[in-house]
């Protein structure tokens, strides 16, 4: 026995069931893929974290040379605050923009994860439907 269509043709329960199978499959697919990305997201944000953490040690390594400066000698102490302060303004200015690229792929892995969690439930879903 077969099952109407919305365009009023039978299927057989065969056919069915290897549509139903290929759904799965590209479902599946889907899936793997959205965890590669996921992972590859992870990874990226980790990396962008370290550098940020990295720059800031540097941040706070030039303040206290600069404080260290002050205390000996003034004529050098000019130049040396003026590079440090270049440096310092390059370090923070690269710092903001790690900051802006780790907010954006904490976002892009929080979009990534609901996306997953609900590829899992229509997956949950079609599976508990299959049983029925």
């Amino acid at each position: 026995m077969g099952t109407l269509s919305a365009g009023g043709r039978f299927f057989k329960n065969e056919e069915l069931d290897i549509i139903e199978q290929q759904r799965l499959q590209a479902l599946l697919e889907i899936t793997d893929q959205h965890d590669k990305e996921v992972t590859q997201l992870k990874s990226r944000l980790e990396a962008a974290e370290q550098k940020a953490e990295k720059l800031n040690k540097q941040v706070k390594s030039a303040d206290n040379e600069l404080k260290t400066l002050r205390a000996s000698n003034p004529d050098r102490m000019k130049k040396q605050i003026k590079r440090l302060q270049e440096q310092n303004r390059t370090l923070t200015t690269e710092n903001g923009t790690l900051k802006t690229k780790q907010k954006q792929l904490t976002q892009q892995l929080g979009a990534s994860k609901q996306e997953l969690e609900q590829l899992q439930a229509e997956k949950a879903e079609q599976e508990g439907s299959e049983e029925s």
